[in-house]
């Protein structure tokens, strides 16, 4: 068994799942996860990265480079900062863009319920045609504004 497929079944076990459950997590088969952990084969670098994330530690943990799996960077919402899975575009200073916020894979919960991803589509669709709409009868309000004025204007002459 190497190294990192040492590591990969630590964890899987740690957290209680099957080779099937991570699979699931890191959207590979059975069959892969457990190549890697009897070291059969090991995961590129891409998927080292992927399950640094799905087993929140360092890659360096995974390699065996370091003995903290604990990663000693994190994002203000508690990801580990140097995994590039998730959009941060959505912060601009002090305001947030609230579409990208809810297509940037961070979990969003109300009421302590986890919302689906399907859910969150949804909620952004919602709001990218409810903005649109308030959008419309604005510039809608303003032409009637300014219609009213010029027709205010002619009167007067």
């Amino acid at each position: 068994m190497s190294l990192i497929g040492e590591k990969i079944k630590e964890r899987r076990t740690l957290s209680q799942w099957t080779q099937e459950v991570l699979a699931q997590k890191m959207e590979t088969t059975k069959h892969v996860i457990s190549n890697w952990e009897r070291g059969v084969a090991n995961p590129d670098h891409k998927q080292i990265a992927m399950l640094a994330n799905v087993f929140e530690v360092t890659a360096d943990y995974l390699l065996g480079l370091t003995e903290y799996p604990e990663p000693q960077f994190r994002d203000p919402f508690g990801q580990i900062y140097f995994l590039p899975a998730i959009d941060y575009s959505f912060i601009r200073g002090a305001s947030w863009d609230l579409v990208k916020l809810l297509d940037s894979g961070i979990d969003l919960s109300i009421n302590d319920e986890l919302l689906p991803l399907e859910d969150k589509r949804l909620l952004s669709a919602l709001v990218e045609q409810t903005i649109s709409r308030i959008q419309q009868v604005r510039q809608q309000m303003k032409e009637e504004e300014e219609n009213k004025r010029h027709s205010n204007d002619d009167t007067l002459f």
